[in-house]
């Protein structure tokens, strides 16, 4: 397990994560983040909206490869 500290707003966080999940987090929170590790409220409102964004892409593009292996073993 690994401990993380994040500071939102004004307010720190520490969060525990799984050792492999943590870092791949880490990577990930890098990439939206820079090395900061103090973010703002509408900085991580903004994040998240971008990674259900790309979920949402991600699905309706399995959804069509799954559609077109379906054509295809059919």
């Amino acid at each position: 397990m690994s401990r993380l500290n994040i500071s939102v707003g004004s307010k720190d966080f520490d969060i525990t994560l799984e050792s492999e999940f943590s870092k791949y987090f880490e990577e990930e929170f890098r990439e939206a983040f820079g090395e900061k590790t103090t973010i703002e409220t509408k900085e991580l409102l903004y994040a998240y909206v971008q990674k259900c964004y790309d979920e949402f892409i991600d699905k309706q593009e399995y959804k069509k490869i799954s559609a077109k292996i379906d054509e295809v073993v059919s």
